[in-house]
Protein backbone atom coordinates (compact mmCIF):
# COMPACT_ATOMS: atom_id res chain seq x y z
CA UNK A 1 0.00 0.00 0.00
CA UNK A 2 1.51 3.66 -1.13
CA UNK A 3 0.45 6.43 1.05
CA UNK A 4 -0.14 8.41 -2.62
CA UNK A 5 -3.22 6.47 -2.67
CA UNK A 6 -6.59 7.18 -2.53
CA UNK A 7 -7.02 3.53 -0.77
CA UNK A 8 -4.40 4.76 1.96
CA UNK A 9 -6.00 8.05 2.20
CA UNK A 10 -9.88 7.46 2.29
CA UNK A 11 -10.07 3.84 4.55
CA UNK A 12 -6.59 2.73 6.08
CA UNK A 13 -5.53 6.25 7.31
CA UNK A 14 -8.56 7.31 8.87
CA UNK A 15 -9.38 3.78 10.67
CA UNK A 16 -6.00 3.36 12.15
CA UNK A 17 -5.62 7.16 13.45
CA UNK A 18 -9.61 6.68 14.68
CA UNK A 19 -8.49 3.43 15.95
CA UNK A 20 -5.57 4.26 17.87
CA UNK A 21 -6.71 7.92 19.26
CA UNK A 22 -10.24 6.13 20.39
CA UNK A 23 -8.37 3.56 22.58
CA UNK A 24 -5.72 5.76 23.75
CA UNK A 25 -8.48 7.88 25.04
CA UNK A 26 -10.01 5.21 26.69
CA UNK A 27 -6.96 4.23 28.65
CA UNK A 28 -6.40 7.58 29.64
CA UNK A 29 -9.55 8.03 30.95
CA UNK A 30 -9.14 4.95 32.91
CA UNK A 31 -6.06 5.92 33.77
CA UNK A 32 -7.20 9.20 35.41
CA UNK A 33 -10.15 7.56 37.23
CA UNK A 34 -8.07 4.57 38.61
CA UNK A 35 -4.95 6.82 39.35
CA UNK A 36 -2.27 4.42 37.77
CA UNK A 37 0.25 5.21 35.20
CA UNK A 38 -0.91 5.14 31.78
CA UNK A 39 -0.45 1.72 29.77
CA UNK A 40 0.04 2.14 26.31
CA UNK A 41 0.49 -1.51 25.24
CA UNK A 42 -2.69 -2.08 23.71
CA UNK A 43 -2.31 0.74 21.60
CA UNK A 44 1.32 -0.33 20.32
CA UNK A 45 -1.07 -3.37 20.08
CA UNK A 46 -3.11 -2.06 18.24
CA UNK A 47 -0.61 0.05 16.27
CA UNK A 48 1.38 -3.27 15.33
CA UNK A 49 -1.97 -4.84 13.72
CA UNK A 50 -2.08 -2.30 11.65
CA UNK A 51 0.97 -2.14 10.61
CA UNK A 52 1.42 -6.08 9.68
CA UNK A 53 -2.26 -5.45 7.63
CA UNK A 54 -0.16 -2.27 5.85
CA UNK A 55 2.82 -4.57 5.17
CA UNK A 56 0.54 -7.54 4.18
CA UNK A 57 -1.32 -5.55 1.85
CA UNK A 58 1.90 -4.66 -0.08
CA UNK A 59 3.55 -7.89 0.14
CA UNK A 60 1.27 -10.91 1.12
CA UNK A 61 2.49 -13.62 3.00
CA UNK A 62 5.69 -11.63 2.78
CA UNK A 63 4.74 -10.53 6.41
CA UNK A 64 5.98 -13.65 7.70
CA UNK A 65 9.57 -12.60 6.73
CA UNK A 66 9.14 -9.60 8.97
CA UNK A 67 7.42 -11.33 11.86
CA UNK A 68 10.67 -13.84 11.63
CA UNK A 69 13.41 -10.77 11.50
CA UNK A 70 11.83 -9.20 14.65
CA UNK A 71 11.47 -12.60 16.69
CA UNK A 72 15.13 -13.19 16.22
CA UNK A 73 16.15 -9.98 17.04
CA UNK A 74 14.40 -9.63 20.22
CA UNK A 75 15.23 -13.02 21.72
CA UNK A 76 19.09 -12.35 21.01
CA UNK A 77 19.17 -8.62 21.98
CA UNK A 78 17.74 -10.17 25.20
CA UNK A 79 20.27 -12.54 25.33
CA UNK A 80 23.30 -9.95 24.58
CA UNK A 81 21.95 -7.82 27.34
CA UNK A 82 21.81 -11.33 30.21
CA UNK A 83 25.31 -12.21 28.78
CA UNK A 84 27.65 -12.12 31.96
CA UNK A 85 31.11 -12.29 30.02
CA UNK A 86 31.91 -10.26 27.32
CA UNK A 87 33.03 -13.15 25.18
CA UNK A 88 29.52 -14.31 25.18
CA UNK A 89 28.17 -10.88 24.29
CA UNK A 90 30.35 -10.65 21.31
CA UNK A 91 29.43 -14.18 20.04
CA UNK A 92 25.83 -13.68 20.57
CA UNK A 93 26.02 -10.27 18.70
CA UNK A 94 28.34 -11.59 15.93
CA UNK A 95 25.49 -14.61 15.70
CA UNK A 96 23.10 -11.50 15.24
CA UNK A 97 24.48 -9.63 12.69
CA UNK A 98 25.52 -12.67 10.88
CA UNK A 99 21.71 -14.00 10.98
CA UNK A 100 20.51 -10.30 9.41
CA UNK A 101 23.26 -9.87 6.84
CA UNK A 102 22.39 -13.36 5.86
CA UNK A 103 19.31 -12.83 5.69
CA UNK A 104 19.45 -9.65 3.90
CA UNK A 105 22.23 -11.22 1.01
CA UNK A 106 19.80 -14.17 0.60
CA UNK A 107 16.81 -11.97 -0.90
CA UNK A 108 18.88 -8.85 -2.35
CA UNK A 109 22.60 -10.61 -3.40
CA UNK A 110 22.36 -14.02 -4.18
CA UNK A 111 21.05 -13.56 -7.47
CA UNK A 112 23.65 -10.92 -8.28
CA UNK A 113 26.37 -12.97 -6.63
CA UNK A 114 25.87 -15.65 -8.54
CA UNK A 115 25.45 -14.14 -11.77
CA UNK A 116 28.66 -12.61 -10.70
CA UNK A 117 30.27 -15.30 -10.41
CA UNK A 118 29.13 -17.39 -13.36
CA UNK A 119 30.37 -14.29 -15.64
CA UNK A 120 33.65 -13.92 -13.85
CA UNK A 121 34.57 -17.89 -13.57
CA UNK A 122 31.96 -19.48 -15.77
CA UNK A 123 31.38 -21.93 -13.19
CA UNK A 124 27.68 -22.24 -14.31
CA UNK A 125 25.92 -21.72 -10.93
CA UNK A 126 22.34 -21.43 -10.90
CA UNK A 127 21.02 -18.15 -10.20
CA UNK A 128 18.22 -18.12 -7.33
CA UNK A 129 15.45 -15.64 -8.73
CA UNK A 130 14.16 -14.65 -4.98
CA UNK A 131 11.26 -11.88 -4.62
CA UNK A 132 12.69 -8.96 -2.58
CA UNK A 133 10.58 -8.18 0.41
CA UNK A 134 9.30 -4.40 0.27
CA UNK A 135 11.49 -2.41 3.17
CA UNK A 136 13.76 -5.55 3.91
CA UNK A 137 16.95 -2.73 3.87
CA UNK A 138 14.75 -0.80 6.11
CA UNK A 139 14.09 -2.87 8.91
CA UNK A 140 17.17 -5.24 9.03
CA UNK A 141 19.02 -2.29 9.44
CA UNK A 142 16.76 -1.12 12.04
CA UNK A 143 16.77 -4.33 14.03
CA UNK A 144 20.69 -4.34 13.90
CA UNK A 145 20.88 -1.11 15.61
CA UNK A 146 18.73 -2.29 18.06
CA UNK A 147 21.09 -4.91 18.58
CA UNK A 148 24.39 -3.49 18.37
CA UNK A 149 23.26 -0.71 20.62
CA UNK A 150 22.13 -3.48 23.37
CA UNK A 151 25.48 -5.04 22.98
CA UNK A 152 27.30 -0.91 23.69
CA UNK A 153 25.25 -0.66 26.60
CA UNK A 154 23.68 2.01 25.14
CA UNK A 155 20.18 1.15 25.59
CA UNK A 156 18.11 -1.59 27.65
CA UNK A 157 16.12 -3.79 25.21
CA UNK A 158 12.57 -3.52 26.11
CA UNK A 159 10.72 -6.76 28.37
CA UNK A 160 7.54 -5.86 25.82
CA UNK A 161 7.76 -7.96 23.02
CA UNK A 162 4.88 -5.65 21.41
CA UNK A 163 6.92 -2.83 21.76
CA UNK A 164 9.43 -3.97 19.79
CA UNK A 165 7.36 -5.41 17.36
CA UNK A 166 6.03 -2.09 17.49
CA UNK A 167 9.27 -0.32 17.00
CA UNK A 168 10.39 -2.51 13.84
CA UNK A 169 7.09 -2.71 11.84
CA UNK A 170 5.32 0.39 12.52
CA UNK A 171 3.78 1.47 9.06
CA UNK A 172 4.72 4.64 8.93
CA UNK A 173 8.72 3.96 8.44
CA UNK A 174 8.54 0.66 7.52
CA UNK A 175 9.12 0.36 3.93
CA UNK A 176 10.94 3.38 3.04
CA UNK A 177 12.61 4.92 6.13
CA UNK A 178 13.44 7.31 7.98
CA UNK A 179 15.94 4.60 9.55
CA UNK A 180 14.37 5.26 13.38
CA UNK A 181 16.89 4.12 16.40
CA UNK A 182 15.93 2.42 19.13
CA UNK A 183 16.74 4.99 21.49
CA UNK A 184 14.75 7.55 19.42
CA UNK A 185 11.59 6.26 20.49
CA UNK A 186 12.02 4.27 23.10
CA UNK A 187 10.23 6.73 25.99
CA UNK A 188 7.63 7.37 23.29
CA UNK A 189 6.53 3.63 23.15
CA UNK A 190 5.75 3.21 26.64
CA UNK A 191 4.67 7.26 27.32
CA UNK A 192 3.30 9.59 25.14
CA UNK A 193 1.15 12.75 24.41
CA UNK A 194 -0.81 13.46 21.20
CA UNK A 195 -1.74 16.62 21.68
CA UNK A 196 -4.31 18.69 18.90
CA UNK A 197 -1.27 21.50 17.70
CA UNK A 198 0.90 18.04 17.45
CA UNK A 199 -1.92 16.50 15.12
CA UNK A 200 -2.63 19.61 13.09
CA UNK A 201 1.26 19.86 12.65
CA UNK A 202 1.97 15.94 11.43
CA UNK A 203 -1.42 16.45 9.20
CA UNK A 204 0.01 19.69 7.40
CA UNK A 205 3.35 17.71 7.24
CA UNK A 206 1.97 14.92 5.38
CA UNK A 207 -0.26 16.90 3.01
CA UNK A 208 3.18 18.88 1.92
CA UNK A 209 5.37 15.37 1.10
CA UNK A 210 1.65 14.49 -0.43
CA UNK A 211 2.38 17.20 -2.70
CA UNK A 212 5.96 16.96 -3.49
CA UNK A 213 5.37 13.03 -4.21
CA UNK A 214 2.17 13.20 -6.39
CA UNK A 215 2.78 17.07 -8.04
CA UNK A 216 6.23 17.32 -8.16
CA UNK A 217 7.55 13.98 -8.55
CA UNK A 218 4.92 12.07 -10.45
CA UNK A 219 4.89 15.11 -12.84
CA UNK A 220 8.31 14.91 -14.07
CA UNK A 221 9.36 11.19 -13.47
CA UNK A 222 7.35 10.51 -16.89
CA UNK A 223 9.96 12.93 -18.55
CA UNK A 224 12.85 10.96 -16.86
CA UNK A 225 11.75 7.29 -17.81
CA UNK A 226 11.21 8.08 -21.48
CA UNK A 227 14.67 9.49 -21.80
CA UNK A 228 16.12 6.28 -20.11
CA UNK A 229 14.02 4.06 -21.69
CA UNK A 230 15.10 4.95 -24.87
CA UNK A 231 19.05 5.03 -23.62
CA UNK A 232 18.88 1.40 -22.47
CA UNK A 233 18.22 0.93 -25.88
CA UNK A 234 21.13 2.44 -27.04
CA UNK A 235 18.79 5.47 -28.76
CA UNK A 236 20.81 8.60 -29.17
CA UNK A 237 18.47 11.38 -27.78
CA UNK A 238 18.96 15.05 -28.42
CA UNK A 239 21.55 16.70 -26.25
CA UNK A 240 19.10 19.33 -24.44
CA UNK A 241 16.74 16.70 -24.25
CA UNK A 242 18.50 14.34 -22.28
CA UNK A 243 19.85 17.28 -19.85
CA UNK A 244 16.31 17.39 -19.09
CA UNK A 245 15.79 13.51 -18.38
CA UNK A 246 18.65 14.08 -16.49
CA UNK A 247 17.48 17.24 -14.22
CA UNK A 248 13.85 15.45 -13.85
CA UNK A 249 15.09 12.36 -12.50
CA UNK A 250 17.49 14.00 -9.87
CA UNK A 251 14.12 16.16 -8.97
CA UNK A 252 12.18 12.76 -9.11
CA UNK A 253 14.24 10.99 -6.32
CA UNK A 254 14.60 13.74 -3.95
CA UNK A 255 10.83 14.87 -4.14
CA UNK A 256 9.58 11.00 -4.08
CA UNK A 257 11.96 9.98 -1.50
CA UNK A 258 12.08 13.38 0.67
CA UNK A 259 7.83 13.14 0.12
CA UNK A 260 7.69 9.71 1.96
CA UNK A 261 10.11 11.09 4.51
CA UNK A 262 7.86 13.59 5.32
CA UNK A 263 4.70 11.93 5.13
CA UNK A 264 6.51 9.72 7.57
CA UNK A 265 7.19 12.10 9.90
CA UNK A 266 3.91 13.63 9.83
CA UNK A 267 2.04 10.03 10.32
CA UNK A 268 4.51 9.57 13.70
CA UNK A 269 3.29 13.31 15.07
CA UNK A 270 -0.43 12.10 14.38
CA UNK A 271 0.39 8.85 16.47
CA UNK A 272 2.67 10.40 19.28
CA UNK A 273 6.43 9.62 17.77
CA UNK A 274 8.94 12.27 16.63
CA UNK A 275 10.85 10.45 13.85
CA UNK A 276 14.15 12.29 12.92
CA UNK A 277 14.44 14.77 10.04
CA UNK A 278 15.29 12.85 7.01
CA UNK A 279 16.59 15.69 4.44
CA UNK A 280 17.60 19.06 4.62
CA UNK A 281 17.98 20.78 1.12
CA UNK A 282 20.59 18.56 -0.09
CA UNK A 283 20.59 20.50 -3.09
CA UNK A 284 21.74 23.54 -1.87
CA UNK A 285 25.17 22.06 -0.85
CA UNK A 286 28.45 23.63 -1.16
CA UNK A 287 30.62 19.97 -0.88
CA UNK A 288 29.93 16.59 -1.01
CA UNK A 289 30.41 15.79 2.52
CA UNK A 290 27.89 18.57 3.36
CA UNK A 291 25.36 17.24 0.87
CA UNK A 292 25.73 13.50 2.68
CA UNK A 293 24.82 15.97 6.30
CA UNK A 294 21.92 16.66 3.83
CA UNK A 295 20.91 13.84 1.97
CA UNK A 296 18.97 11.02 4.02
CA UNK A 297 20.16 11.55 6.90
CA UNK A 298 19.68 8.42 8.56
CA UNK A 299 21.12 6.19 6.52
CA UNK A 300 24.55 8.29 6.16
CA UNK A 301 24.40 8.28 10.42
CA UNK A 302 23.62 4.62 10.19
CA UNK A 303 26.58 3.99 8.26
CA UNK A 304 29.02 6.56 9.92
CA UNK A 305 27.70 5.13 13.47
CA UNK A 306 27.85 1.12 12.68
CA UNK A 307 30.43 1.13 9.94
CA UNK A 308 32.50 3.72 9.41
CA UNK A 309 33.61 4.62 13.26
CA UNK A 310 34.09 0.66 13.87
CA UNK A 311 36.54 0.67 11.47
CA UNK A 312 38.56 3.16 12.32
CA UNK A 313 37.25 6.45 10.93
CA UNK A 314 39.35 9.11 10.69
CA UNK A 315 41.80 8.11 14.01
CA UNK A 316 44.52 6.13 11.30
CA UNK A 317 45.69 8.47 8.74
CA UNK A 318 44.99 9.74 5.87
CA UNK A 319 45.30 6.92 3.81
CA UNK A 320 42.87 4.58 6.37
CA UNK A 321 40.27 7.25 6.38
CA UNK A 322 40.11 7.27 2.42
CA UNK A 323 39.83 3.42 2.14
CA UNK A 324 37.95 3.08 4.90
CA UNK A 325 35.70 5.90 2.92
CA UNK A 326 35.50 4.04 0.31
CA UNK A 327 34.11 1.02 1.49
CA UNK A 328 31.48 2.78 3.45
CA UNK A 329 30.05 4.36 0.26
CA UNK A 330 30.84 1.02 -1.80
CA UNK A 331 28.29 -0.50 0.80
CA UNK A 332 25.88 2.55 0.34
CA UNK A 333 25.55 1.69 -2.87
CA UNK A 334 24.97 -2.10 -2.72
CA UNK A 335 22.27 -1.23 0.19
CA UNK A 336 20.50 0.50 -2.65
CA UNK A 337 20.20 -2.63 -4.91
CA UNK A 338 22.73 -5.69 -6.05
CA UNK A 339 23.57 -3.98 -9.10
CA UNK A 340 27.35 -3.53 -10.70
CA UNK A 341 25.71 0.47 -11.18
CA UNK A 342 24.49 1.05 -7.92
CA UNK A 343 28.35 0.06 -6.51
CA UNK A 344 29.65 2.08 -9.22
CA UNK A 345 27.51 5.61 -7.87
CA UNK A 346 28.31 4.25 -4.04
CA UNK A 347 32.19 4.57 -5.12
CA UNK A 348 31.78 7.97 -7.32
CA UNK A 349 30.43 9.40 -4.25
CA UNK A 350 33.24 7.80 -1.68
CA UNK A 351 35.79 9.63 -4.51
CA UNK A 352 34.75 12.12 -3.60
CA UNK A 353 34.63 12.59 -0.11
CA UNK A 354 37.89 11.56 -0.36
CA UNK A 355 39.40 13.87 -2.53
CA UNK A 356 37.48 16.73 -0.04
CA UNK A 357 39.78 15.48 3.16
CA UNK A 358 42.83 15.11 1.29
CA UNK A 359 42.70 18.51 -0.34
CA UNK A 360 44.72 21.37 1.72
CA UNK A 361 42.29 22.89 3.63
CA UNK A 362 42.25 26.55 4.48
CA UNK A 363 43.23 27.01 7.95
CA UNK A 364 40.99 27.49 10.99
CA UNK A 365 43.13 30.12 12.63
CA UNK A 366 43.14 32.59 9.23
CA UNK A 367 41.84 35.79 9.11
CA UNK A 368 38.15 35.72 8.15
CA UNK A 369 37.65 36.77 4.14
CA UNK A 370 35.25 39.41 2.64
CA UNK A 371 31.74 38.87 2.50
CA UNK A 372 32.32 38.76 -1.75
CA UNK A 373 35.05 36.07 -1.44
CA UNK A 374 32.86 33.76 0.51
CA UNK A 375 29.84 34.22 -1.40
CA UNK A 376 31.76 33.17 -4.51
CA UNK A 377 33.49 30.13 -3.19
CA UNK A 378 30.19 29.24 -1.90
CA UNK A 379 28.82 29.35 -5.14
CA UNK A 380 31.88 27.45 -6.96
CA UNK A 381 31.34 24.59 -4.19
CA UNK A 382 27.86 24.58 -5.10
CA UNK A 383 28.58 24.52 -8.82
CA UNK A 384 30.52 21.48 -8.10
CA UNK A 385 28.38 19.49 -6.01
CA UNK A 386 25.34 19.85 -8.15
CA UNK A 387 27.99 18.49 -11.18
CA UNK A 388 29.20 15.69 -8.88
CA UNK A 389 25.63 14.32 -7.77
CA UNK A 390 23.84 15.19 -11.45
CA UNK A 391 26.87 12.93 -12.76
CA UNK A 392 25.97 10.43 -9.82
CA UNK A 393 22.55 10.28 -10.58
CA UNK A 394 22.91 9.50 -14.46
CA UNK A 395 24.92 6.09 -12.61
CA UNK A 396 22.29 5.56 -10.16
CA UNK A 397 19.42 5.41 -12.84
CA UNK A 398 20.92 3.21 -15.19
CA UNK A 399 20.07 -0.19 -15.17
CA UNK A 400 23.23 -1.35 -17.83
CA UNK A 401 26.03 0.00 -18.83
CA UNK A 402 24.68 0.96 -22.51
CA UNK A 403 22.28 3.10 -20.44
CA UNK A 404 24.93 5.00 -18.89
CA UNK A 405 27.23 4.97 -21.86
CA UNK A 406 24.25 6.48 -24.05
CA UNK A 407 23.26 8.84 -21.42
CA UNK A 408 26.19 10.22 -21.60
CA UNK A 409 27.17 10.38 -25.48
CA UNK A 410 23.89 12.09 -26.07
CA UNK A 411 24.43 14.43 -23.26
CA UNK A 412 27.58 15.84 -25.32
CA UNK A 413 26.03 15.18 -28.97
CA UNK A 414 27.66 12.00 -29.68
CA UNK A 415 24.95 10.48 -31.00
CA UNK A 416 22.54 10.52 -33.74
CA UNK A 417 19.12 11.29 -31.95
CA UNK A 418 16.87 8.85 -32.92
CA UNK A 419 13.17 10.32 -34.34
CA UNK A 420 11.33 8.95 -31.23
CA UNK A 421 13.62 11.06 -29.32
CA UNK A 422 13.03 14.06 -30.86
CA UNK A 423 9.21 13.37 -30.88
CA UNK A 424 9.81 13.61 -26.70
CA UNK A 425 10.03 17.68 -27.09
CA UNK A 426 5.81 17.01 -27.30
CA UNK A 427 5.89 15.81 -23.87
CA UNK A 428 7.56 18.89 -22.86
CA UNK A 429 4.33 20.47 -21.49
CA UNK A 430 3.53 23.52 -19.39
CA UNK A 431 2.73 21.02 -16.47
CA UNK A 432 6.08 19.58 -16.76
CA UNK A 433 7.75 22.64 -17.73
CA UNK A 434 6.22 24.49 -13.83
CA UNK A 435 6.92 21.26 -11.87
CA UNK A 436 10.35 21.30 -13.21
CA UNK A 437 10.55 25.26 -11.97
CA UNK A 438 9.19 24.70 -8.77
CA UNK A 439 11.18 21.65 -8.09
CA UNK A 440 13.98 23.50 -8.93
CA UNK A 441 13.39 26.81 -6.55
CA UNK A 442 12.01 24.80 -3.66
CA UNK A 443 15.03 22.19 -3.61
CA UNK A 444 16.63 25.42 -2.30
CA UNK A 445 15.73 26.90 1.70
CA UNK A 446 13.09 29.01 0.58
CA UNK A 447 10.21 28.25 2.00
CA UNK A 448 11.61 28.16 5.24
CA UNK A 449 13.36 31.42 4.75
CA UNK A 450 10.08 32.52 3.87
CA UNK A 451 8.17 31.28 7.04
CA UNK A 452 10.33 33.26 9.21
CA UNK A 453 9.75 36.19 7.09
CA UNK A 454 6.01 35.51 7.35
CA UNK A 455 6.51 35.04 11.42
CA UNK A 456 8.20 38.52 12.12
CA UNK A 457 5.73 40.44 9.94
CA UNK A 458 2.37 38.50 10.40
CA UNK A 459 2.66 36.50 13.38
CA UNK A 460 1.89 33.14 14.53
CA UNK A 461 -1.75 33.16 14.32
CA UNK A 462 -2.01 34.64 10.79
CA UNK A 463 1.02 32.05 9.94
CA UNK A 464 -0.72 29.08 10.89
CA UNK A 465 -4.09 30.36 8.97
CA UNK A 466 -2.09 30.38 5.92
CA UNK A 467 -0.35 27.31 6.57
CA UNK A 468 -3.11 25.40 6.73
CA UNK A 469 -4.49 27.69 3.37
CA UNK A 470 -1.56 26.13 1.74
CA UNK A 471 -2.21 22.94 2.83
CA UNK A 472 -5.70 22.62 2.07
CA UNK A 473 -5.19 23.40 -1.45
CA UNK A 474 -2.16 21.41 -1.67
CA UNK A 475 -4.17 17.97 -0.27
CA UNK A 476 -7.43 19.25 -2.98
CA UNK A 477 -4.50 19.06 -5.73
CA UNK A 478 -2.85 16.25 -4.70
CA UNK A 479 -6.52 14.50 -4.97
CA UNK A 480 -7.08 15.50 -7.73
CA UNK A 481 -4.10 14.37 -9.71
CA UNK A 482 -4.34 11.24 -8.29
CA UNK A 483 -7.64 10.40 -9.14
CA UNK A 484 -6.58 11.54 -12.55
CA UNK A 485 -3.44 9.66 -13.08
CA UNK A 486 -2.64 6.22 -12.53
CA UNK A 487 1.32 6.30 -12.51
CA UNK A 488 1.98 6.74 -8.92
CA UNK A 489 5.43 4.85 -7.89
CA UNK A 490 7.31 5.20 -5.05
CA UNK A 491 11.49 4.59 -5.92
CA UNK A 492 12.69 4.05 -2.63
CA UNK A 493 10.25 0.92 -2.35
CA UNK A 494 12.61 -1.47 -4.35
CA UNK A 495 15.75 -0.93 -2.25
Amino acid sequence: MVFSTLTFLTLFLPAVLGGCWILGAVLTWRARRTGRPMNWTPVNALLLLFSLVFYFWGEGLGVGWLLLSIAVNDVLARAIAAATSARRRKGLLAIDLVANLCFLGWFKYAGFLAGSVNALLALGVPVPHVLLPLGISFYTFQAMSYCVDVYRREIVPTHNPIDFACYVAMFPQLVAGPIVRYVDVAAQLVSRTITLEQVASGFRRFLVGLAKKVLIANTVASMADAVWALAEQGRGIPAGLTALGVLCYALQIYYDFSGYSDMAIGLGRMLGFRFPENFLHPYCSASVREFWRRWHISLSSWFRDYLYIPLGGNRKGKVRTGVNGLAVFALCGLWHGASIMFLLWGLWHGLFLMLERVLPRRPKDAPPRPAAVRAVCRLGGHVYTVAVFLAGWVLFRSETWLGFRTIWLSLFGALEPAPEARALWLDCHRMLQTAVLVGIVLAYPVVPALRRLALRTLGPTLLTLGEWIIATALAVFSILFLTGNSYNPFLYFRF
